[in-house]
């Protein structure tokens, strides 16, 4: 039995390695107490919080709500400068972050815009409004009932349809060419593949020859919307993987361990 327990270990864990290749977690919300507002998450991220409640949930979300006929432009960003995330000019690197639109208006008809992604500075996010906070970002916006993801793309289709309540995976492929930075936007529910939303979108703001030292979430409009974002990973290169173990792997992983404790036991 010890055989075959240490073997299958052994397997558990070179398969959750393998899933997860080449991505680093920035951030996945699980270290944060539930309730805490995206101020006091140990100065990892920062808020503006005039027209909305940004906080940790229960299940270890970062959620941003828009509050009832506000206005403004609210959420969360961090600074990833002087760490691997940030992307210098000539980088190629791959961001992974999930979200889901929650169900706001009664008869969820509309959902303002929210934007999402990568700016020179954290000084540019959340200035003047969110449309210009950021170089890459894919946005969701209208739907009727549900949301869409776009990009600013150069030739369609540059949109696609989301689900509301349902969790969206986002890969933002960032070439940060010297002359022309673009990135592709990919999405996808569930465990499916990455299928791509836009290729060679346009940076939406700020010069070429930038490095990319900050990446946040940002939601506006006179909106009743809830958005939740999980996950947040990047990884050098082009990798569209699915950096988040699947749930039958969780599994086999407390299978090994009863093994194991049995073993002992």
């Amino acid at each position: 039995m010890k055989k075959i327990s240490t073997f299958l270990i052994l397997c558990l864990v070179g398969f959750t390695a393998t899933s997860q290749a080449g991505w680093t977690l920035i951030d996945d919300f699980d270290s944060y107490a539930a309730g805490d507002a995206a101020t006091v998450t140990g100065g990892v991220w920062s808020s503006d919080t005039d027209d909305s409640t940004t906080e940790i949930t229960a299940s270890g979300t970062l959620l941003i709500s828009k509050l009832a006929g506000s206005g403004g432009w609210d959420g969360s960003y961090t600074d990833i400068s002087g760490t691997g995330a940030s992307v210098a000019v000539g980088e190629t690197s791959t961001f992974f972050w999930q979200v889901k639109v929650n169900t706001g208006w009664p008869d969820g008809d509309w959902v303002y815009d929210c934007m999402m992604g990568l700016s020179p500075d954290v000084s540019n996010i959340d200035q003047v409004d969110a449309w210009q906070d950021f170089a890459v970002m894919p946005f969701i916006n209208n739907g009727a009932p549900d949301p869409f993801i776009n990009a600013n793309a150069p030739t369609e289709p540059w949109w696609a349809p989301m689900t509301n309540d349902t969790w969206t995976n986002v890969w933002a492929v960032v070439n940060n060419d010297a002359v022309d930075p673009s990135f592709d936007l990919y999405y996808s529910t569930g465990l499916d593949a990455a299928v791509l939303v836009a290729g060679d979108a346009d940076w939406r703001n700020f010069a070429a020859g930038l490095d990319l030292n900050a990446f946040g979430f940002m939601a506006g409009g006179w909106d009743l919307n809830d958005y939740d974002f999980d996950n947040v990973y990047y990884a050098d290169g082009v990798d569209l993987t699915n950096p988040i173990p699947e749930p039958a792997t969780m599994a086999l992983l407390g299978l090994g361990g009863l093994l194991l404790r049995r073993k002992r036991a």
